[in-house]
């Protein structure tokens, strides 16, 4: 890796031009390189542990052929095509291709990594300028909404506005750290943070939270059902529960994109369904494959392309503001009681390795689970120890509800996790009753907090490191972080969290992380499962296309059928 002195400001083309790295520079290059370490082989069938580096693939020029159609699956219906009021990947698929943000990852071509969260300029003319730490500004292209208006910056204004103070916006704190926005000009706007804040570029390209959408659709009521903006496709049409069709942006503002006339996204929820419509040519892309449907599929279509991605597998969250789950000890008998090997086994023919609170694959910042410490014995199956630690906590016997979705976005390998976890807890005395509920409302209810017990989700893989602040923090009034699901309050975790978010400098903000993995460790706030590996498929006329971890798919618009 690079020089680490500041990994934010060391691109600067002069003192006052940021950031073209994107916010995490030389860390945006350490997790292109997510590989090595992890568990040893346990049994010849573990067949792997974290994926290998992910590179730049090489490029032949090609000249762009504009027209046609491009075809993709998803999973399952998005909950709402509002992204003030969604936190769900599916809706992120969706707004990328429709609204614009004011910077965008770079990837997604085959230059670029998966994992490269390098970020460039959107409807921002160029990465900002910076003339001090807390100051960002933003020059915007000229460029339409859908309805024909220009884009102004205060139309920029607005919406991070309506993600901080609108009433039903679930990305209060993904933006707590903006002190206040100016727009002195139509294409001019000034965005000042709180104090020095490492991962505002981040938060102004990420997945959610960032898509600019116009005050006049975004308070009427087909908000929730069309998206209108000012990205390069137009949404047309929405059957509900079956299909999204876009047609190409003809003013759009990044010439000579988009290349394709139309896309077309399914809805399929049945993963063989899925399967079977790649395999009879049906669709041009799909991906969420685990092995055994990655496996079938290169048998049946040898002549696909396919890229294979480390992927975060799941973890369970717990409501530790109250008993049982506020005693730690109760904790770390519910992580000693997973047999994650045999997980692995079932479900993913062995391959991953134990996962923990920052991502394994994150191998610059984070520790493999073995090298944690004294806590890492909370990863070992264990159920001796686990009914030793519920004794001593008072509790020989537990029963309590595991809230979680169905199979139809999130996969039957997420539900069998489940399944096959609270069978084993039953060694240690543990009953679980188990809440399967429609992605929808699980997405809307207990993915909010709205639970009892323990909940079960996957996580997407992080692209700022400030994520740990959303799973971690509570205020002292008692607000969570966006995503803090276990209602973790812990002052001394606050604090180290202040810290990190401020700090431009790599090296010292690793330390800074590796006392927040510490403390997660020894306390089992959120208990994880292990990683998997998720396989996209795309048809070989498809031109110019790479996928990447992150979810929007604005990057389609680079791509082109080879006719």
């Amino acid at each position: 890796m690079g020089t680490d002195s500041n990994y934010w400001l060391r691109r600067r083309a002069s003192r006052r031009t940021t950031l073209r790295a994107g916010v995490l520079g030389a860390a945006a290059a350490a997790f292109a390189a997510a590989c090595g370490g992890g568990e040893k082989k346990e049994t010849p069938g573990e067949q792997r542990g974290l994926l290998p580096a992910a590179t730049a693939a090489p490029t032949t020029a090609k000249q762009p052929k504009p027209g046609g159609s491009f075809s993709f699956q998803i999973s399952a219906p998005p909950p709402s095509l509002d992204p003030y009021t969604q936190t769900s990947f599916i809706n992120a698929y969706l707004n990328g291709l429709s609204y614009s943000r004011l910077v965008r990852f770079r990837n997604g071509t085959p230059e670029y990594a998966p994992t490269d969260f390098t970020m460039e300029p959107d409807l921002a003319q160029a990465m900002p300028e910076q003339p001090d730490k807390t100051t960002f500004v933003f020059k915007l292209k000229k460029a339409k909404f859908h309805n024909g208006r220009d884009v102004t910056s205060e139309d920029v204004r607005y919406a991070i506005d309506r993600y901080l103070n609108y009433e039903k916006s679930v990305h209060k704190t993904t933006w707590a750290f903006v002190d206040k926005m100016e727009t002195p000009d139509p294409q001019t706007f000034v965005l000042k943070t709180k104090f020095p804040y490492a991962d505002t570029i981040q938060i102004a390209g990420g997945n959610l939270a960032s898509y600019i959408s116009p005050r006049e659709h975004a308070e009427s009521p087909e908000a929730a059902t069309k998206m209108l903006g000012s990205g390069p496709f137009i949404h047309t049409e929405y059957q509900t529960g079956v299909s999204l069709t876009f047609k190409k942006n003809p003013e759009y503002y990044d010439k000579p994109y988009p290349y394709f006339d139309e896309v077309k996204v399914f809805i399929v929820t049945d993963v063989a369904k899925r399967v079977a419509d790649f395999s009879t040519r049906s669709v041009d892309l799909t991906w969420l494959f685990l092995p055994e449907e990655r496996d079938q599929l290169k048998r049946q279509r040898p002549d696909a392309k396919f890229e294979e991605t480390q992927g975060i597998g799941g973890y369970i969250y717990l409501r530790t503001d109250k008993p049982p789950f506020n005693d730690k000890r109760v904790r770390q008998a519910l992580s000693m009681g997973i047999n994650r090997k045999a997980i692995r086994d079932a479900i993913s023919k062995g391959e991953g390795v134990p996962d923990q609170i920052v991502f394994v694959g994150f191998t610059e910042w984070a520790r493999q689970v073995k090298d944690l410490g004294p806590a890492a014995k909370y990863w070992e199956y264990n159920p001796q120890e686990a009914k030793q630690l519920l004794k001593a906590a008072g509790y020989e016997k537990l029963e309590f509800e595991w809230w979680h979705a169905d199979a139809a976005v999130y996969t039957q390998a997420y539900v069998d996790t489940a399944t096959l976890t609270q069978a084993q807890w039953k060694e240690i005395g543990v009953n679980v009753i188990d809440r399967q509920q429609p992605y929808a409302q699980y997405i809307s209810t207990t993915y909010q907090g709205q639970y009892e017990g323990v909940g079960h989700s996957p996580r997407a893989i992080p692209y700022y490191i400030d994520y740990l602040t959303e799973r971690l923090y509570m205020e002292p009034g008692g607000k969570r972080g966006r995503i803090n699901l276990s209602y973790v309050n812990n002052p001394q975790l606050n604090s180290l969290l202040d810290k990190q978010r401020a700090e431009f400098d790599v090296n010292e903000r690793k330390k800074l992380i590796r006392e927040i993995e510490t403390i997660c460790a020894e306390e089992q706030y959120e208990i994880y499962f292990s990683t998997d590996t998720r396989t996209y498929f795309w048809d070989p006329a498809i031109e110019n296309y790479r996928p990447t971890v992150w979810f929007p798919y604005t990057h389609v618009m680079k791509a082109w059928r080879e006719r």
